[in-house]
């Protein structure tokens, strides 16, 4: 009975072992499968491109007035979003003109202008600077993934009656895969972007 005891116990330890050898070799598989850009970037993109394109994960967000965006919303169209908060000026006021400004120069409804806000703790408040356009918020921790996949820094401060939030000012550019594309840091002006915008839709028509 003590050797079948033993027999049986030597065999479970043999079988963990073996589970725990295949999850490890499936976690290093994985990590391994890293995605590669296939594609010959022009050097004059470069700066602009992320490369490869970044998946962006399901999300849902909502405006003031209930109105939803998901991560379905972006397929089909090329969006310039940009991410900010209530408390963004006098910062954000250069970004908010170029957005005004692409957005006239856009003569199609393929293009599509969102602004995000980013502060979880005033998701509700408006964004007076961005009265143009739509905003869109949600909770922590979806703001929080989403950031997250347009690889956005954003600097909260905590003092003891208030907080401060500094941010980047980049515009990003989603594709009609629904995937961050590009971005463009400052500085910049409407007519650079607008520019750039039309060599990088052209590589996407070459590439895709």
């Amino acid at each position: 009975m003590d050797l079948f005891k033993r027999v049986n116990s030597k065999g479970f330890l043999l079988l963990y072992l073996v589970v725990f050898a295949c999850l490890l070799g499936l976690l290093l598989f994985q990590q391994l499968q890293v995605e590669k850009d296939e594609r010959v970037i022009p050097t004059e993109l470069a700066p602009r491109l992320v490369s490869p394109p970044a998946h962006i994960p399901q999300f849902l967000l909502y405006s003031n007035d209930r109105k939803v965006l998901t991560d379905q919303s972006l397929l089909g169209k090329w969006s310039f979003i940009y991410f900010s908060h209530p408390n963004c000026l006098p910062e954000c006021e250069a970004a908010f003109t170029v957005l005004k400004n692409l957005q006239r120069l856009s003569a199609t409804n393929r293009r599509q202008f969102l602004v995000i806000n980013y502060d979880s703790e005033k998701a509700t408040a408006r964004l007076t600077a961005a009265k143009d356009f739509q905003v869109y918020s949600a909770d922590k921790a979806m703001l929080e993934m989403l950031t997250e996949a347009f690889a956005f820094l954003s600097l909260r401060t905590d003092f003891a009656d208030h907080y401060q939030l500094e941010q980047q000012h980049s515009i990003f550019l989603t594709d009609p895969k629904g995937r961050v594309y590009a971005r463009f840091d400052p500085p910049y002006t409407s007519l650079q972007i607008q520019a750039e915008f039309i060599q990088l839709r052209d590589f996407y028509a070459r590439t895709e």
